[in-house]
């Protein structure tokens, strides 16, 4: 069921609560919980349009069960990333070690506008 999902999805990105999870992609924590916990007929096309954006979760991994839970890129120089990898190693680190690369993130990001 697609309940189970989300809440597997949710622990293999490294989300141990539901409230966390919930913060990070942006909707009430309530919202959440009854997707999670299967309290809601439908699981709105927005949200999962959100997972697969945000964490490039398969559609139809997530809609049915099949096929792998994430979605893969192949990069300019033909390299495989797996957003998966990058987001549970960013987990592993104290929050002060998440906050400065985030910021430095930011900058690389802002530095690459301004060379274009």
């Amino acid at each position: 069921m697609i309940f189970q999902r989300i809440k597997e999805l949710r622990e293999k990105l490294g989300f141990s609560r539901q409230d966390e999870f919930a913060k990070a992609i942006d909707i009430s924590f309530r919202t959440y919980q009854t997707y999670e916990q299967g309290q809601v007929k439908v699981i709105p096309h927005t949200f999962i349009e959100k997972l697969n954006k945000q964490y490039n979760v398969s559609f139809q991994w997530l809609l049915t069960g099949n096929g792998s839970m994430f979605e893969s890129e192949v990069g300019d120089k033909g390299n495989i990333l797996f957003k998966d990898e990058l987001i549970n190693d960013i987990q592993k680190l104290s929050p002060k070690r998440q906050e400065y690369y985030y910021h430095k993130i930011k900058a690389d990001l802002i530095e690459e506008e301004l060379d274009k």
